[in-house]
């Protein structure tokens, strides 16, 4: 089955409203400045692998335009941009895991596990629907 252009051209959309707010919103790929002393940053190693998904996400549609992408294509990219919107995410949400109490425990936040998990069965439905 074929998947419209349509589809493809929204999802380079989205990917291009999803790196402005990570680049500008919420300063996701902000240069680390050694003399500042600024919030602490992502690791690099995870600011890098959201590059390459948004990058592979902007690519794969990009091809599926070219190619006239099937369904598999179209799995693929609706995964990219589920993946590249966690950061904004988990940005939004509180803290998953919570300041340790007095007795050293920490305490994880309801609200932003049932986000989360809410939000992956909300992906594993969206690709569900389009493997039909």
């Amino acid at each position: 089955m074929e998947v419209p252009v349509q589809f493809f051209q929204s999802t380079i959309a989205i990917e291009l409203a999803v790196a402005g707010a990570l680049l500008f919103q919420i300063r996701y790929f902000e240069p680390r400045q050694p003399d500042s002393e600024t919030r602490e940053l992502p690791d690099p190693r995870l600011r890098l692998l959201v590059a390459v998904i948004l990058g592979a996400t902007v690519f794969g549609s990009l091809d599926g335009i070219v190619h006239h992408g099937g369904r598999e294509v179209a799995i693929a990219v609706t995964v990219g941009v589920a993946l590249s919107v966690l950061p904004i995410l988990t940005r939004v949400l509180p803290p998953l895991v919570g300041a340790a109490h007095p007795d050293g425990q920490r305490s994880i936040s309801a609200i932003t596990a049932v986000g989360l998990l809410l939000y992956a069965v909300a992906i594993f439905g969206l690709v569900i629907v389009l493997n039909r």
